[in-house]
């Protein structure tokens, strides 16, 4: 591999991948073209004293990079999953041809069926945090997306189709311990914390609180399974939208975000003094775009790449630790500075203290 900087993030213009796709179950190679993201939903201050000056959205800084290049990346999708979520899978990727330029360790983000739109509003804000991306954020080598033939068979698309849209796994791969399912008749008072008797406030513990949780993950577990019966007798048809990036409903489309493979998550039951304030920072860092991250989990913050290859943060002016991913659910605000980092701030106090506490906070508990 040829050492010197990393190759710019606009340099390629098309992606050649194998193992992603079989026809007629043979496994073929699929180029995917670079294509345009879909910029995310705005979020206006409800008051003008909330709001920056002028009430307007921030303006995306002008581009650090050099003109589009023309490159053509090939690769090869490792089987190990990382991780799924609603909108797509995670793999890692093997780097077949990497004896122009110099590249950090990749994965590849496969949209699941009808999710093309989710996973371009992500690509279009790493495009938006550019100026972070290596700092704050990890880097972000384009989306690319490709026609494929309606016999394909697409590697995970079978199993997404069964699965709910936030069935949970760990960002390893490995699959979350299941749980019984709920038989409760008064399920939805689950999630009403005064109608649940050992709640009161004179009476609060934090065996109470789990107990209750549990009862929650279970009940979600319950309605998951509904949805996977349902999914299994009705099959739902693809909707044309004259918006959405991939809108011809007699078509099948397959989209993919090429990503800097980042690290692990944070421990659990361990203190965490030594990483709260970069996390802040760098939550601080995306605020600066008016970016709200909505989506703040501990699955979502991961650990920049073991080698050193991070970029100085040019507002705190060191390196940051950690590295912010998962933007489909992200709003750009018009809202002060301030204000987005201090709502950032007391959901990730909430989630660290938990983690130290030995436990996983998710905002649905």
């Amino acid at each position: 591999m040829p050492a010197g900087p990393f190759v710019p993030s606009n340099a390629f213009s098309s992606l050649i991948i194998g193992g992603l796709i079989k026809i007629n179950g043979v496994q073929v190679p699929l180029t995917l073209s670079k294509t345009i993201s879909k910029p995310g939903k705005p979020l206006l201050a409800s008051a003008e004293c909330f709001a920056k000056p002028g009430g307007l959205l921030p303006v995306r800084p002008p581009s650090k990079l050099p003109p589009p290049g023309n490159l053509c990346l090939h690769v090869s999708l490792e089987p190990e999953r990382l991780g799924y979520g609603r909108v797509g899978s995670v793999y890692p990727l093997r780097i077949d041809d990497n004896n122009q330029y110099t590249l950090p360790s990749l994965v590849i983000k496969v949209a699941a069926r009808r999710r093309s739109d989710d996973l371009a509003r992500e690509a279009w804000f790493y495009e938006e945090m550019e100026d972070i991306q290596g700092v704050a954020i990890a880097r972000c080598y384009g989306f690319f997306t490709a026609e494929i033939e309606q016999n394909s068979e697409v590697l995970d698309w079978a199993e997404s189709d069964a699965d709910c849209d936030e069935e949970e796994v760990d960002v390893r791969g490995e699959a979350s311990p299941s749980e019984d399912d709920g038989d409760t008749d008064d399920t939805w008072n689950l999630y009403a914390w005064t109608d649940s008797d050992d709640l009161v406030m004179e009476e609060f513990s934090w065996e109470a609180v789990f107990k209750r949780n549990d009862e929650r993950r279970k009940l979600r577990e319950k309605l998951r399974q509904e949805r996977r019966d349902k999914r299994a007798r009705i099959i739902e048809p693809t909707r044309a939208d004259p918006a959405s990036v991939c809108n011809r409903s007699d078509k099948t489309f397959l989209s993919v975000l090429v990503l800097e493979r980042l690290g692990d998550v944070m421990p659990i039951g361990v203190p965490l003094d030594a990483f709260k304030p970069d996390v802040r920072e760098i939550y601080s860092d995306m605020g600066r775009f008016g970016i709200e991250h909505i989506d703040i989990r501990w699955r979502n913050i991961l650990a920049a790449p073991a080698i050193d290859q991070s970029i100085v943060c040019p507002y705190h002016g060191h390196k940051h630790q950690w590295r912010v991913v998962d933007f489909d659910l992200s709003r750009k605000s018009n809202h002060l500075h301030s204000g987005i980092e201090t709502a950032a701030n007391g959901w990730l106090q909430t989630i660290l203290d938990g983690l130290e506490e030995g436990y996983v906070v998710e905002p649905w508990d």
